[in-house]
């Protein structure tokens, strides 16, 4: 038995940034990339937070899914709502995979200037916060992700940008639950990660009751865009330990 995937993409991107990997993957399992609401052409909705979207998620994997769990993998935003689904729909979750994000709540500062971005979208300022966040997420010499990346966040709805900013200044700390999360976990972070430092994935892998770390050299806050090759080399052993540990059920 193969558990399926779902693939959690990441602010402010929307399931197209998991082209480089859903389709070796889809060869092998069924893979489910959900978009987060407003984002990629799905239906923008009010009062939006991380926890509303896990709940989507868990719901979609027990309606679609033979068994009623699957591996679930985020990225950065998808992460948070991953961190969610674990904690709220532990029975939905058959392993975890914890890209580039944190369990921790945003320090203040950090909040209030996701709240003033959102702000400022709404005032029609998107574009200019694109392009001061953008260079972030990559190395410098990554131009080829940094390119798809400008290419994929224009194209978001800009209403949709400041509600997920709002969502994610509002989240939840997941920090008091991560030993509790009895399922397989991978945490995988970059090296060169700027919005979320690697100390962040070292304190969450270490908190969480069976999971392992593995840190890419020379790679930013997307690993799966800007090294989708290696990103599934380290991904494969999990999902192959999930579905062996299923059948031997």
């Amino acid at each position: 038995m193969r558990h399926p995937i779902v693939l959690l993409h990441p602010f402010p991107l929307d399931a197209g940034f998991w082209n480089p990997v859903a389709a070796r993957l889809a060869a092998e399992r069924a893979v489910h990339a959900p978009e987060f609401p407003g984002f990629g052409g799905a239906p923008a909705e009010s009062n939006v937070s991380i926890a509303r979207v896990a709940d989507a998620v868990a719901t979609r994997i027990a309606r679609q899914t033979t068994t009623g769990r699957a591996v679930v993998c985020g990225v950065s935003m998808g992460g948070y709502v991953a961190l969610a689904l674990a904690a709220r729909h532990p029975m939905r979750v058959a392993g975890l995979i914890l890209v580039a994000t944190r369990p921790d709540r945003d320090a203040e500062e950090v909040r209030r200037g996701r709240i003033e971005a959102a702000t400022s979208i709404e005032m029609g300022m998107a574009d200019t916060f694109l392009d001061e966040m953008i260079p972030r997420l990559a190395p410098a010499d990554a131009t080829d992700t940094l390119a798809l990346v400008r290419t994929m966040a224009r194209r978001q709805d800009p209403t949709a940008i400041a509600t997920a900013l709002q969502a994610m200044a509002d989240r939840d700390d997941r920090r008091g639950q991560l030993g509790g999360m009895d399922m397989p976990a991978l945490v995988i972070h970059g090296e060169d990660d700027v919005p979320i430092p690697v100390g962040a994935a070292e304190s969450m892998a270490g908190a969480l009751r069976d999971a392992r770390l593995v840190v890419m050299r020379r790679t930013g806050h997307l690993p799966p865009l800007q090294r989708p090759d290696e990103f599934l080399q380290h991904v494969r052993p999990l999902l192959s330990r999930v579905d062996d540990e299923w059948t031997a059920r």
